[in-house]
């Protein structure tokens, strides 16, 4: 199906040539447009194929964590993980295998893109902003930040890497909007070398930043999460930029598999209490597994037609890979990370934060005067933690 998309007349010239589309704003499952300055930090979206995915992961991993850590900073820095990893990449994702679907409608594809680029650019600003304890992502984003956040914190790097690229994407395509097919950022190649640049930005601020930080439960995560995403979304609109069709099925199985094993194992804190118990992999490992066996299966499909896509991408297909953590580990953990951030107070700093929060993590494990939450389960062995 994609290869066929890809090498389709009309499309391919699309494609190559950079001509197709252009304005600002997306449609969403409406139908309706949205556009960069949005109220929730989801008002640019494309329906399509992944949606199970993200559904899956936003009301049942995304929402519970987002509840548990109600009132702090760790909040934010969720709902816009969700927003940015979630949501905007894997629209993407379903802008273009909509266009595979209906290569009649493959001229709004440059558009859509546009739109989640600019969508995602003010996503990524409300996360630097949660990071330094303010704003985020939803109805008190204030986008992308004039000055950094991050300033006199070991995230410094981040944000002195990532605004300037951010605030670049938001005006080049701002002044490209109305002017269909554009050297400004309308065309497909133009919006791929915008990604390239967002992508290398991210990755040096993120390769400056103190290792220590990718240990701290869930924004470690988050860190680690956002790196792999945003490389594997470059590649693969890159891919569809130059017309090659198996660079994207490669891109694109690298996309779901690294996006749900970090999700699953690195912001749900799977891995940390794991290593914390002295039991690594015993949740993680078979996570691992069911991934690459999904996204695999998905990026075959990719070349046998829509059934096979959506059967691949389906609810059950999925449920191998997130049940583990959605029926065994996350019920167990919600509890104590509510009670422990509720017990630091109002403060908005992360770093105030993450102490209570690898406390209660441990704490699930049991200690001398307290039972381990997952005694009787099948995760026992995480009672087990080593001297």
């Amino acid at each position: 199906m994609i290869k066929g998309f890809l090498v389709s007349g009309a499309i391919a010239a699309c494609v190559i040539a950079a001509g197709c589309g252009g304005g600002s704003g997306s449609t969403d499952s409406s139908g309706s447009s949205g556009g960069s300055s949005d109220p929730t930090g989801t008002a640019v979206t494309v329906s399509g194929p992944l949606d199970p995915v993200e559904s899956t992961l936003t009301s049942s991993l995304f929402g519970p964590l987002e509840t548990a850590t109600q009132g702090t900073a760790l909040q934010g820095v969720l709902v816009c993980t969700n927003d940015v990893v979630n949501q905007n990449s894997l629209d993407v994702l379903n802008a273009v295998l909509n266009a595979a679907q209906n290569p009649s409608s493959a001229s709004a594809l440059p558009t859509q893109l546009q739109s989640l680029l600019l969508e995602m650019t003010n996503n990524l600003g409300g996360l630097i902003n949660a990071l330094g304890g303010s704003d985020g992502c939803g109805a008190a984003s204030t986008g992308v930040p004039g000055s950094n956040p991050l300033a006199g914190t070991p995230l410094a790097p981040l944000g002195t890497a990532l605004l300037p690229i951010l605030q670049q994407i938001q005006q080049q395509l701002a002044a490209g909007g109305s002017s269909s097919g554009s050297s400004s950022g309308n065309g497909l190649a133009d919006l791929a070398t915008l990604v390239d640049e967002l992508n290398s930005a991210l990755q040096s601020g993120l390769a400056q930043i103190p290792a220590s930080t990718y240990s701290e439960p869930v924004v470690g995560g988050v860190l680690t999460t956002l790196k792999t995403t945003v490389a594997n979304l470059d590649a693969l609109v890159d891919a569809v930029a130059v017309n090659n069709s198996t660079a994207f099925q490669s891109a694109t199985q690298a996309l779901l598999d690294n996006l749900l094993v970090n999700v699953l194992t690195q912001v749900v804190p799977t891995s940390y209490i794991e290593t914390q118990a002295g039991q690594p992999g015993a949740i993680s490992g078979p996570i691992d597994t069911a991934a690459a066996s999904f996204s695999a299966t998905v990026a075959a499909a990719l070349a046998q037609g829509d059934t096979q896509l959506q059967a691949a991408l389906s609810s059950s297909a999925l449920a191998p890979v997130v049940d583990p953590v959605l029926n065994q580990l996350l019920p167990d953990i919600l509890g104590p990370i509510t009670q422990a951030l509720a017990g630091a107070g109002s403060t908005s700093s992360l770093d105030a934060l993450l102490g209570p929060l690898s406390t209660a993590l441990s704490s699930t494990l049991g200690t001398s005067s307290s039972s381990c939450v997952f005694a009787g389960t099948p995760l026992s062995a995480l009672c087990a933690i080593l001297p």
